[in-house]
C-alpha cells in the first residue's frame, strides 16, 4: 500500500489530496480571489489526514508542484512538502503544474494547451498531443499572433487555464476551442504521483526549489 499526500499551490487554487496506490481518497481545496496558501494549506493537510483516517506516520512521500506558477504560493508548498520529508523521513516527489493541469481535459484528436497566469499579458505554457506527451519544453509566452500562428491549423487546439482570454480573436481560427477558467488541483496528482513513486523518480530534498522561470 502507497499512501501519498499531494499538494498543488501554483495558483490560487490551494489544494490537498491523499491518494492511495494511485487513487484519490480525499482532495481538500479551495479557490480564492487572494492567494491564501499560508493560512489554509497546513489547516487542510491536516483535515485530509484526518477524514482519510490515516495515520500521517504512514505517509510513504509528498509529492508537491514544481511550477510554473506564482512566485510565493509555490514557495509555501514547497517549503511545507520538504519539512514533511525531513520530519517523517520520507522522499519528496514533484510534478510540474502545466502536466497536472491537463489532466482535467481528455480529447479524441488535435492539441493541448494548458495555460498559467504569470503577469500582466504574459503566460506560462507548454503543449500536448491528445495523449498528453509534451511537445515542447515549459515557456512563458506572450498574448500575440507568433505563438497561437505556430499551432497547426489543421486539427482542434485546445486552451485551458486559470486565465481570461483578452479580445484577441484574429489570432484563432475556427479549429480553437476554450475552456476557463479551471486551475490545476492536487486532485489529479493522484496517479502522477503514484507512477513517479513506483519508479523512484524522487527529488534531493535540500536542492529542490520550484520552477519560477
Amino acid at each position: 500500500m502507497t499512501l501519498i499526500l499531494n499538494l498543488e499551490t501554483s495558483t490560487k487554487n490551494c489544494s490537498v489530496s491523499i491518494a492511495k496506490n494511485g487513487i484519490c481518497l480525499i482532495s481538500i481545496e479551495e479557490h480564492t480571489d487572494k492567494h491564501l496558501h499560508s493560512e489554509k494549506l497546513h489547516t487542510f493537510i491536516q483535515y485530509a489526514i484526518k477524514i482519510s483516517k490515516i495515520n500521517i506516520n504512514d505517509l510513504q512521500s509528498i509529492c508537491v508542484s514544481q511550477g510554473p506558477g506564482s512566485y510565493t504560493s509555490l514557495r509555501i508548498g514547497v517549503s511545507a512538502a520538504k519539512g514533511l520529508c525531513y520530519a517523517l523521513g520520507i522522499p519528496l516527489l514533484s510534478l510540474d503544474s502545466l502536466t497536472i493541469l491537463s489532466q482535467k481535459i481528455d480529447v479524441q484528436d488535435g492539441f493541448l494547451i494548458p495555460m498559467i497566469h504569470a503577469k500582466s499579458d504574459l503566460f506560462y505554457t507548454t503543449l500536448f498531443n491528445k495523449y498528453k506527451k509534451r511537445l515542447c519544453p515549459v515557456s512563458i509566452k506572450k498574448f500575440g499572433g507568433d505563438f497561437f500562428k505556430s499551432i497547426t491549423e489543421n486539427k482542434k487546439v485546445y486552451l485551458f487555464g486559470n486565465i481570461i482570454f483578452p479580445k484577441v480573436e484574429k489570432l484563432f481560427t475556427d479549429n480553437f476551442r476554450f475552456i476557463f477558467p479551471i486551475y490545476p488541483s492536487a486532485m489529479d496528482m493522484s496517479s502522477l504521483s503514484y507512477v513517479k513513486f513506483c519508479n523512484k523518480k524522487f527529488n534531493n530534498i535540500e536542492e529542490f526549489i520550484p520552477c519560477y522561470l
